[in-house]
């Protein structure tokens, strides 16, 4: 029981690490590569994200999806890419080879699409190599850039205030 508050905290200084080490370079670049971030427990709809990504105009393949899934027996998840808690280590590592690739995979956008403040995700979001960090209302304020203020289950209300931000700031290809 120590030890896991000693591990919790050491996850705890690597996220603030990384959030204070973290440059963000501005440029009026469009977005050609994006990463999600969910929580198969709160979100599981694979055909909602492929029409967001149509919507920013990025090629499938540049899409990468991490879900964290901590599995029941009988459960399954829709997405390819799943990782447990429990393969969260000290100082931010991890075990699951399928995190390390994600985790050095750059992405021009990132978003963290989960309500819930689990460590795993947060670590996994404030160590991506991303230009621009997008989250919901209960997100860690210090690891996004920018807060869509909705909750999970309106999910077009997110779909078209991220259009609209990503339109503002020139991100959106017009080709």
């Amino acid at each position: 029981m120590i030890l896991k508050g000693f591990k919790e905290k050491s996850n705890k200084k690597y996220i603030n690490k990384c959030v204070n080490n973290r440059v963000v370079a501005t440029n009026n670049d469009a977005i050609k590569s994006v990463g999600v971030l969910v929580d198969s427990n709160e979100f599981s709809d694979l055909e909602w994200i492929n029409s967001l990504i149509n919507e920013i105009k990025v090629n499938q393949n540049n899409l990468k999806i991490l879900s964290l899934f901590n599995n029941k027996k009988e459960e399954t998840s829709v997405f390819n890419n799943t990782f447990s808690e429990k393969e969260l280590g000290w100082k931010g590592q991890f075990k699951s080879q399928t995190v390390k690739d994600f985790l050095s995979t750059k992405f021009d956008l990132l978003i963290n699409f989960y309500e819930t403040n689990t460590l795993a995700l947060q670590v996994v979001s404030a160590t991506a190599n991303a230009q621009l960090k997008v989250g919901i209302n209960n997100a860690n304020l210090e690891i996004n850039d920018l807060i869509i203020e909705t909750k999970i289950k309106d999910k077009e209300i997110f779909k078209s205030e991220l259009i609209k931000y990503l339109n503002i700031l020139n991100k959106i290809s017009n080709e």
